[in-house]
């Protein structure tokens, strides 16, 4: 929560961005919601209905011409300016976000830089900037996203069958718990992540600086040795990180299959 509340500040300036990418993600994503209506339609009404056979084909024409004009020449330009306005947000966000780091490790002690590696801030400036990203496009887009589609989809399940809603809907104490203590998790494993690259990013920076050195003591072969090993953390980090990553999108889509 913190971590919303401190990106607010940054966040507050493009509201109406923000505001027009849900809009339009809402549109995005009401478009497949109405499948299951048009297939109840051919169904019920025509494959099943007491039409001529005439008429049915004129019908199903038309709901086939319908359906093609929604989910291809409709849907495209939206997914298009969905995808646009949101990566133009957090573009935007993120470039705010640098100047303001920027201008605030120009305040720091030298006492802050002679305990920490230059490839380390280097990395805290550009990665770590980089990946708060997922807090405007997950936090703050996608989360109201999911909660339209759902309750619209929850509306369309209960109007065709109320038992097999509350049936269906039954798993979700436990979707929740697994989201609670999965990504509690895969924080820490992308923070740990995170530092190995710094702390390698801060030994590629340094050796660079000092290649003469290196060259002038013939230590080539021993800081190929040295780099393996903070290479070799870092695939260690990251791998972690894709173990938890995968069993935590496995839990969740099998408990969303589920419903």
């Amino acid at each position: 929560m913190k971590s919303f509340k401190a990106y607010y500040f940054f966040v507050k300036p493009y509201w109406k961005l923000i505001l027009i990418t849900i809009f339009i993600g809402m549109f995005k994503f009401g478009i497949p919601l109405t499948l299951p209506f048009i297939i109840k339609y051919v169904v019920d009404d025509l494959l099943l209905g007491t039409l001529p056979i005439e008429v049915k084909i004129e019908k199903l024409i038309y709901v086939m011409l319908g359906a093609f004009a929604l989910f291809v020449v409709v849907r495209a330009p939206i997914e298009y300016f969905r995808q646009y306005f949101a990566q133009l947000t957090t573009s935007k966000i993120l470039y705010d976000l640098r100047n303001h780091l920027y201008g605030h490790i120009q305040k720091l002690s030298l006492n802050y830089y002679q305990n920490r590696k230059t490839g380390e801030i280097i990395s805290r400036m550009i990665n770590d900037a980089d990946q708060t990203k997922s807090i405007v496009e997950t936090g703050l887009m996608n989360v109201w996203l999911d909660l339209f589609t759902l309750s619209i989809a929850i509306g369309f399940m209960f109007f065709m069958d109320v038992k097999l809603t509350l049936v269906s809907i039954a798993v979700f104490p436990f979707y929740a718990i697994a989201v609670k203590k999965l990504y509690k998790k895969l924080r820490a494993f992308s923070k740990s992540r995170s530092q190995a690259l710094a702390d390698m990013q801060g030994y590629l920076v340094e050796r660079v600086n000092g290649i003469s050195v290196i060259k002038s003591f013939t230590l080539e072969e021993v800081e190929k040795r040295s780099f393996d090993n903070k290479n070799r953390k870092f695939l260690q980090k990251a791998l972690d990180l894709t173990k938890w990553n995968a069993l935590t999108n496995s839990v969740i889509n099998t408990l969303t299959t589920a419903e």
